[in-house]
């Protein structure tokens, strides 16, 4: 602070001191050339303009003004002479400042080197309309009569003062050093007091008598005040920090080996049958643990603990290292579901490849009478379509949780129309009657594929499980958020079935299960395209009145 004051104070005062030395500087010099025009114009009285133009004449005026320059011209601007140079040497002066000031209006001023003497020179010209003798015998009508007199330049001007300046300088550091001095002594002394007693009041509030500071000690007792409440703040989330490693479910470990553990939470604790002061057991017992911690690399192994699977994170830094314990019971049961899934594909796929199969080698025996030979081909055909639509079903399903390619804007009203042409055959089979209740330009961004497959789902479903005779509804309204829905007067869902409608491999009417050519992946295609997409997906139904489902296309947030 002492070393700005200081700085900013010579910066202000030396740069005003410069300033004004050259505003100063500046004004005399006006003054002086001021004063100098003033005395030329006295000194051009003494002009006799009878006397013959010439050298010499130019001389006599000269030292007659005290030395001033004498130059005569013609009216064309030669020079005729000059008190202090050659004529024949002086180029024309027609140019100049003054000699065209005087030919305008009579007389003109001009300040500025001359060439010829090396000098500053304050010009003073006048034009004299008569006709002048010249020495040369020789007359000219109209003629100027110039006057010159050396005068200081504003540079001889700065010059001349700049000792002054000096020592003004030397002034003014000594002025500012004991103005800093005065300044930290008796403007910042208080301010160092009250900071050194907000260091060492231990949080309470500081005072000052000075009314200029009470502004900065309030400022200073809401930082303290601030500060303690952040302190407090931490303490809290310590204590939370602690709660939560200790209620969290999950495990969690950071150490630097088996008998050095810096943090384990109770959880961990307990899975681990972990004892203070104690190393980890399972760290040296377990073999492929240990060799985990010695390869110090991240793994991922899976145990069995109190009861419930648990996967062992394990992951390792420079200074420390950390076990993260997590139950993964439900994962493990879901790659369980998965595998049964699989065996219920291959139960699925085996029926339609042993039937195909059986009557192909009845074929190629000759076991097969022709007449039934195109039944059984008929049979072979619609087994292999079941079985193709199998796996497109499943392939289908899979290849939606890695569907990545952009959306784009899809009339879903024109897809309905062209989609619902395909449906005319089962409806005419079934003998069911279609109502459409479909609004116009209805838009939607997804992609049309997934749209027509969501709406082929539905519409065959509605078909599959319909009452012959019945009615199919599609209604679709438009809107900030579109619905679509599609009714049924077919066999409707218990409460049991609606929960459960969703699943995969889920059929209700058992039935239909391998004739009807459902295997319970439509409706979970739907459900996952539409959880996946952000829309609502709803069913309402009563046992044996009709279903309906309803799609409610909501912006993804």
């Amino acid at each position: 602070m002492r070393k700005r004051i200081l700085l900013v104070t010579l910066l202000v005062t030396v740069f005003g001191i410069l300033l004004m030395s050259v505003l100063f500087s500046d004004i005399f010099y006006r003054v002086a050339v001021s004063e100098t025009e003033r005395r030329l114009q006295t000194y051009m009285s003494r002009f006799d303009a009878s006397e013959p133009l010439g050298v010499e004449s130019a001389r006599a005026l000269s030292e007659e003004l005290f030395g001033a320059r004498v130059t005569f011209l013609r009216r064309d601007g030669t020079v005729v002479a000059d008190s202090q140079g050659d004529p024949a040497a002086m180029e024309n002066h027609a140019d100049r400042e003054e000699v065209k000031e005087a030919l305008a209006t009579g007389e003109g001023f001009a300040v500025r080197g001359s060439e010829t003497i090396g000098a500053d020179l304050v010009y003073y010209c006048r034009y004299f309309e008569q006709t002048a003798a010249l020495e040369d015998g020789s007359a000219a009508e109209g003629f100027f009569v110039r006057l010159a007199q050396e005068s200081p330049s504003g540079f001889a001007f700065y010059a001349e003062a700049l000792p002054s300046v000096i020592w003004f300088l030397v002034v003014d550091v000594l002025v500012c050093l004991f103005v800093a001095w005065i300044a930290t002594s008796f403007v910042l002394r208080p301010v160092e007091k009250l900071t050194q007693e907000a260091a060492h009041s231990g949080g309470k509030a500081v005072s000052t008598p000075y009314p200029e500071l009470q502004p900065i000690a309030k400022m200073m007792n809401e930082m303290n005040a601030e500060l303690n409440e952040k302190a407090r703040k931490m303490k809290e989330d310590r204590s939370i920090e602690k709660l939560v490693l200790r209620s969290m479910e999950h495990g969690i470990v950071i150490f630097r080996s088996a008998e050095d553990v810096l943090l384990i939470n109770k959880t961990a604790a307990r899975l681990l049958e972990y004892e203070q002061n104690e190393p980890i057991a399972c760290f040296t017992e377990d073999r492929e643990i240990a060799s985990v911690l010695a390869a110090g690399e991240s793994a991922t192994l899976t145990r069995r603990m109190a009861g419930r699977d648990y996967s062992l994170r394990f992951t390792f830094n420079e200074k420390s290292n950390v076990l993260l314990l997590t139950d993964v019971t439900e994962l493990m049961a879901a790659a369980r579901s998965k595998n049964d899934f699989i065996a219920n594909v291959t139960h699925e796929m085996n029926t339609p490849l042993t039937s195909i199969r059986g009557f192909a080698e009845l074929i190629s025996e000759g076991a097969i009478p022709p007449e039934r030979i195109s039944g059984v081909a008929k049979t072979i055909i619609k087994q292999s379509d079941r079985l193709s639509n199998l796996i497109r079903s499943i392939i289908n399903f899979s290849a939606i949780d890695s569907d990545e390619l952009p959306d784009h804007e899809v009339d879903l009203t024109e897809l309905i129309r062209e989609a619902i042409g395909s449906f005319e055959p089962k409806l005419a089979q079934k003998k069911l009657a279609l109502r459409l209740d479909i609004a116009g330009g209805v838009k939607v961004m997804s992609r049309r594929e997934r749209l027509l497959e969501i709406f082929n789902n539905l519409v065959s479903n509605a078909i599959r499980y319909n009452r012959e005779g019945g009615s199919l509804t599609v209604t679709l309204t438009g809107g900030g958020a579109p619905v679509l829905s599609v009714s049924d007067t077919g066999i409707g869902l218990s409460e049991e079935d609606k929960a459960r409608i969703f699943d995969r491999f889920y059929t209700v009417d058992k039935s239909h299960n391998g004739t009807g050519g459902g295997f319970g992946l439509g409706l979970a295609i739907v459900k996952k395209l539409c959880r996946r997409a952000g829309w609502k997906l709803s069913v309402d139904s009563e046992l044996g009145k009709g279903t309906t489902f309803s799609i409610e296309f909501c912006a993804k947030k």
